[in-house]
């Protein structure tokens, strides 16, 4: 169980009631208001997320979990409706292990363009997973001509580069304008300019420099405020943990690999891990990730190496 969650949940009573059923999750609403998933753990770990062990050919469905249902607890047990009984005695709690000592710029650098190369080949059509190879253009305020009949991509590149252009030069109405485009694009559970964002605010938060900078603060709250109403309740309550920087067990992972002081590699494991998430979803936030870190390196670099950077990429095809 998410340590966010955790700690909203009383010892006894009523965890949540229903309102969505898909094949092996469910999402629930708390009489408090929290919306939180409930899903079989080999779907990961999350803030909002109660993993459980689901046998292996059932479906919430034929275990007669439905809309309305009841999730409570007499401090023992959860029971789950009139049919489904969980133990609660193997229960954890989970939270992610902090980045700790980040390496080097030129070193993050090196692993994200060696990871964005490898994925390359591997981007879906869907989605805006075709941003991913020109984030450090879009951070560097280069923008990239993007061949593509994707009209969420199509839709997002000038709202993207508005996003970083705000970032970077401490822009409110720029970057509020840029969250409110790219809010609720695209369509599913979580539209992809929602996991784009999510991404983007988990790296960010992730990087010590730009964890607590003023307009990463703004963009947080920026985000969290729109969120209520340009998407749907799902993603605007993912939306309002990766403010804080609160990521599933895929993201934290490959923030640690690309981040870290460890020389050991699990960036591709961690990559793959992520990138199978959802239909779109997980590239969608890797496009987030990249962009996130691009943008941290860029905001604490000094005016001199800010103009060399411009110029290296200036003239590069997209």
């Amino acid at each position: 169980i998410g340590a966010p969650l955790a700690e909203r949940l009383p010892q006894t009573g009523r965890w949540g009631t229903v309102f969505a059923v898909f094949k092996r999750s469910c999402y629930l609403e708390s009489v408090g208001g929290q919306v939180f998933c409930l899903a079989d753990h080999r779907s990961g770990a999350g803030p909002l997320t109660l993993g459980i062990v689901l046998p292996p050919d059932a479906t919430m469905s034929s275990l007669g979990v439905s809309e309305g249902c009841h999730l409570e607890t007499d401090g023992g047990v959860l029971r789950l409706g009139s049919t489904v009984i969980l133990s609660a005695a193997k229960a954890t709690i989970w939270e992610p292990k902090p980045v700790g000592q980040t390496a080097a710029p030129d070193k993050i650098l090196h692993r994200l363009d060696t990871l964005i190369n490898l994925v390359t080949p591997l981007i879906p059509a869907d989605g805006l997973a075709r941003v991913i190879p020109h984030t450090a253009a879009i951070a560097n305020g280069e923008p990239p001509r993007i061949d593509t009949e994707n009209p969420a991509t199509i839709l997002a590149m000038p709202r993207l580069c508005r996003l970083a252009d705000g970032l970077i030069h401490s822009e409110p109405e720029t970057l509020d304008r840029a969250v409110t485009g790219l809010l609720g694009l695209g369509p599913g559970l979580t539209p992809s300019g929602d996991d784009l964002l999510g991404g983007l605010l988990v790296a960010l938060r992730a990087m010590p420099d730009a964890a607590s900078h003023p307009i990463v603060e703004l963009l947080a709250e920026c985000v969290t405020r729109h969120a209520t109403i340009k998407t749907t309740r799902i993603s605007s309550t993912m939306l309002e943990q990766s403010a804080r920087g609160n990521g599933s067990a895929a993201q934290h992972r490959l923030l640690r690999c690309l981040l870290g002081t460890d020389s050991r590699s699990g960036i591709t494991s961690a990559a793959l891990e992520l990138i199978q998430v959802g239909h779109t979803s997980g590239w969608d936030t890797l496009a987030g990730i990249s962009l996130g870190i691009h943008l941290s390196l860029r905001m604490n670099q000094t005016p001199e190496e800010t103009s060399s950077a411009m110029q290296e990429t200036a003239g590069v095809p997209a």
